[in-house]
């Protein structure tokens, strides 16, 4: 593919490409503007990086035993992580970079199995205190106690999904930051690129 092709109009040729790769492709190559299967759109990319950091935040107050920090950024990352993960089924993938299947499909496993994480970390963390009928105090001040009786088994039941939650979203952020640093390795850059790098009509 040469610049003369991307410049007569040959969309076709021109996102072929621009399909990310490693080597022998360019690591200069961007996707196409107009290619909604080449990357992600700002929203989508501010979605993610603001996902990491509440993640972050959620861990921090934990391992400093802080339930109360942990509970108001839990009610701040909900939503949040509701609306990142039922975006991100809703809407798809990019195409998948070009390399071995199992490899392909490991990664994309791994994305899969964070998104659900998300949802139930999310509706559990919330769940938790409600179903425990317990009145939440955030940094002193005391939140509005909803109108339902406690139930201590939906309570046990919510703190054993949010646990393997809370695992299954380790896992799968542990293969996730693998296959990144696999695509940097193996100089894929186009890949790597496409978290930073938004595309208007992008998934």
């Amino acid at each position: 593919m040469t610049l003369d092709a991307i410049e007569t109009g040959d969309e076709k040729a021109a996102a072929h490409a621009e399909r990310p790769s490693g080597p022998p492709h360019s690591a200069e190559r961007r996707p196409l503007p107009a290619d909604r299967f080449g990357g992600y759109t700002a929203l989508s990319i501010t979605l993610h990086w603001l996902t990491l950091v509440l993640i972050a935040i959620l861990v921090a107050a934990w391992f400093v035993d802080r339930p109360d920090l942990h509970l108001v950024a839990g009610i701040v990352a909900a939503p949040v992580l509701l609306v990142h993960a039922i975006r991100r089924f809703a809407r798809g993938f990019p195409r998948a970079p070009d390399e071995p299947a199992a490899t392909a499909l490991i990664a994309r496993l791994a994305i899969l199995v964070m998104l659900a994480a998300m949802i139930v970390l999310a509706l559990s963390g919330l769940a938790m205190p409600l179903a425990a009928g317990l009145p939440a105090t955030v940094l002193g001040i005391a939140l509005p106690v909803l109108p339902w009786p406690a139930n201590p088994a939906i309570a046990n039941v919510a703190a054993m999904l949010h646990a393997g939650a809370v695992i299954a979203l380790a896992g799968g952020l542990g293969v996730h930051l693998l296959a990144a640093i696999g695509y940097g390795a193996r100089g894929m850059h186009a890949v790597t690129a496409r978290i930073v790098r938004a595309i208007p009509a992008g998934r």
